[in-house]
Formats: structure tokens, C-alpha cells, sequence
């Protein structure tokens, strides 16, 4: 997923500031300093570039820090850098923490963020992929007009609002990000929301499933795709 490469490299960051704090604070060589101020960057940059980010905000202020901790350390004044430190840790870290996390959530439909997130914050995660399809059959029902009293969900809903041979049939946005499917694309578009439901959906629906945080991610960036598909973009 994209976002395994950009926390992979925040948890590298984050290891390299602090170690870098604990061995400024332990008398260190410059020569040491250096090297740990050098990896930190070089992890920080990395990490900008990942998500699409400026040396803006607490990005900015973590690479400024650290170039004053380096620069106040060869000068051997521990008090020039002393609040650069406490900035590091108190503030310009779990600024690029909540950044990431932003990140990670901004390409998520806000409905479907708002849908999970009570069951995604108190880790549980079978609850989450269930609230995920939960809310994209409450979408599928919006999109079809489909009043929720008629009790059709899952499969059979997909199928009304999807299926090839289905008279009540919608017509699928052409201003998504695929533009306009020809009759085989809305035909494999069909396939996969349909897909998703027998076998996530109704998985989580008959049995409880351990799902690691990973896991569970990646199914409900499944739903957020079937989701993209029946949204126009920008909605």
C-alpha cells in the first residue's frame, strides 16, 4: 500500500531524532552528531517527498532545529540548542506525526473516514470494514434511489443498481477518475464492488475475523475504490 513506505520512513525518523537527542544529551562527538543530523535529513526528505509535501510547517521547523542543534553543538554551546531540543521532541515531531496521519487519510472518501473512525480509533477493526460497507450500501442506495425500508443490501443490491441485465440499472459518472468505461469496464466495474461485498462484506458479516490494522486498511481502501467509481471526482 502507499502508505506502508511513508510510516516505514516517519518510524525511521522518529528513531533517528530521538537517538539523536539521547546522544547530544550524552556528551557526543560533533563528528557523531553530524553523521545522526545528516541521516535525520536525509529521512526527512524522503518522507516530504513520499507525501507530497514542502519544507512547510512542522517539516520546516524539524529540519531547522536540527541544522541549530548541529550548529550550536561544533560550537560546544549546549544552551544555544537546548530549546532546539525541546522543540524537537515537544513539538516538531508529532506535528509531522499528525501530518503523515492527514496524509494517509485525505485520500479516503470523509464519508467513509467519519463511517469508521469510532471502530478504527478504538482498534476494532472487523467493526471498521463492517462500518465501511455499511456506509458504501447506504451510498449505493443514495446513488439508486433505493428506499432503505425495501431491505435490499449486499449482492442483490449490487446487482439492481450494477448488474448488466438489471432494468433499474444506474449509470456509472463519466467524471470519475477513469473517465468513460466502455461496456466492458462498466461490466468489470459491476464485477468488483460486487466482488468486494461476497467476499469481504459477507465474510465480516458471518464470522468474526481478526484483522490485523494492515488488513483491514486494505479492505477499506477496496470500499473507498468502489467508492471512487460511483462518485464523480471532487465530490
Amino acid at each position: 500500500m502507499v502508505t506502508v513506505p511513508a510510516f516505514r520512513q516517519l518510524a525511521t525518523l522518529l528513531t533517528d531524532v530521538y537517538q539523536l537527542i539521547d546522544r547530544v544529551q550524552a556528551g557526543a562527538e560533533s563528528e557523531e552528531v553530524e553523521l545522526r543530523v545528516t541521516s535525520a535529513r536525509a529521512e526527512l526528505d524522503m518522507l516530504q517527498a513520499t507525501i507530497g509535501v514542502g519544507p512547510t510547517g512542522s517539516f520546516d521547523n524539524l529540519a531547522r532545529h536540527l541544522a541549530f542543534v548541529l550548529h550550536y553543538h561544533r560550537k560546544g554551546q549546549p544552551q544555544g540548542y537546548a530549546s532546539d531540543l525541546a522543540d524537537l521532541r515537544e513539538r516538531d515531531l508529532p506535528g509531522v506525526i499528525h501530518a503523515v496521519e492527514e496524509w494517509a487519510t485525505s485520500a479516503l472518501d470523509p464519508g467513509l473516514v467519519q463511517a469508521i473512525g469510532p471502530s478504527w480509533e478504538a482498534q476494532h477493526y472487523g467493526n471498521a470494514v463492517r462500518d465501511a460497507f455499511i456506509y458504501l450500501e447506504a451510498l449505493l442506495r443514495e446513488t439508486g434511489k433505493v428506499d432503505p425500508t425495501q431491505g435490499m443490501s449486499s449482492d442483490r443490491l449490487v446487482t439492481t443498481l450494477l448488474g448488466p441485465a438489471s432494468g433499474g440499472r444506474i449509470k456509472l459518472s463519466g467524471d470519475s477518475f477513469l473517465g468513460h468505461l466502455t461496456g466492458g469496464e462498466t461490466e468489470g466495474a459491476y464485477n468488483f464492488v460486487k466482488g468486494a461485498f461476497l467476499l469481504f462484506r459477507n465474510a465480516t458479516a458471518h464470522r468474526l475475523i481478526s484483522y490485523t490494522s494492515a488488513e483491514a486498511e486494505d479492505v477499506i481502501r477496496v470500499v473507498n475504490l468502489c467508492i471512487r467509481l460511483l462518485r464523480p471526482s471532487g465530490r
